[in-house]
């Protein structure tokens, strides 16, 4: 009798042993490296700060290698080390077309998806893994969510497989994060003159005259830059097309009393921010230039004043203006009537002379 009750007490000793064990050797749980959770940068404090700290995973894309579950975990690690309450999410992505949006293209696609959603100050954003980007609020609805992870933890206990997180196979968790970082860029008067010196330099190799900073047309162009800064993150949305910018250029223009020309090129850039590459920011703006001058009716031989203005939104996202013309002396408003043998009098429309002053 004693002897069947002993055995009776073994049985479930070793049921509950084994049963370890195997926990033991097949919890997923056990195979994150431990410490997970560590400082990665300062604390973010608010939506701009979050902008300029996600990192560049353009091109880092690998199928059942490096995809959107591997860059979700990635990215909810990287931003808890920031100190921003982040959570992993699994669903659904169902955008029928391709969107353009904040610079960047939001490509067509459905089927099963994983992000994060991260709060910071009490504001939510659904930010994108695989582009490292805050999703504009219109294109929310394209995510349809399944199941909300609070941590690496919860995610791979929920699902039983690490391999579907396991970003660490991919970059060393005791290393710096191995992907670009938004620069800090300069004032944008100091921007302006880079930008300025660089076309000069560039007329100079293709031997052209240097162009005469024009500090009227670039107050014009820096408030212009300024306004379309204000227009987007006002909106902070989908890209709209303004096809009246040239438009409400020239009548800045004429509103600031510039009329003191007879050719003139008036160009905007937009580059998407924030800026990885300062260089490349640099290149950018000098190509447009380039591109710009290369219109069929003006030569760039016939400019000689220019002026540039710069201005950087919340969101890092880059806008230059820059106006070149060829001066004249004559012809405008206020300024003298002009002269040509065989001609009477002439001013620019739509200005007549009076007693040899165009009014």
């Amino acid at each position: 009798m004693k002897k069947w009750i002993i055995t009776m007490a073994i049985v479930p000793i070793a049921v509950l042993s084994l049963l370890f064990v195997f926990h033991g050797i097949f919890d997923p749980v056990r195979d994150i490296p431990d410490p997970y959770y560590r400082d990665t940068g300062h604390n973010v404090t608010n939506r701009s700060e979050l902008i300029h700290i996600l990192p560049l995973l353009t091109g880092a894309y690998q199928e059942d290698y490096f995809d959107c579950s591997e860059m979700s975990a990635f990215m909810e690690w990287y931003l808890e080390g920031h100190g921003v309450d982040t959570v992993i999410v699994t669903g659904e992505r169902n955008q029928p077309h391709n969107i353009s949006a904040g610079g960047f293209e939001y490509e067509n696609g459905a089927g099963d998806h994983a992000w994060i959603v991260s709060n910071v100050a009490g504001e939510r954003f659904l930010i994108e893994p695989t582009l490292a980007r805050v999703v504009p609020k219109s294109l929310e609805r394209y995510y349809l969510a399944d199941k909300t992870y609070n941590d690496i933890y919860d995610a791979v206990g929920s699902s039983r497989s690490v391999e579907e997180y396991d970003w660490w196979a991919v970059v060393d968790i005791g290393s710096p994060v191995p992907f670009k970082t938004p620069v800090s860029l300069p004032a944008s008067t100091e921007l302006e003159i880079e930008i300025f010196d660089r076309v000069n330099n560039e007329r100079a190799d293709n031997g052209l005259p240097a162009l005469e900073q024009n500090d009227e047309l670039a107050e014009v162009a820096r408030v212009y830059s300024s306004d379309l800064a204000a227009r987007r993150d006002s909106s902070n949305d989908v890209d709209e097309d303004n096809d009246d910018g040239d438009d409400e250029l020239g009548d800045l223009l004429k509103k600031s009393g510039i009329y003191y020309f007879d050719i003139s090129i008036e160009q905007t850039l937009s580059v998407p921010g924030p800026v990885y590459d300062y260089e490349e920011l640099l290149q950018t703006c000098l190509d447009a230039w380039a591109h710009g001058e290369s219109g069929e009716d003006i030569e760039a031989s016939d400019l000689e004043e220019s002026g540039i203005g710069v201005a950087v939104d919340p969101a890092g996202n880059v806008y230059v203006t820059q106006v070149s013309i060829r001066k004249i002396h004559c012809g405008y408003k206020g300024a003298p009537c002009c002269k040509e043998q065989g001609y009477y009098l002439w001013c620019y429309k739509p200005w007549e002379c009076n007693r040899g002053i165009c009014e």
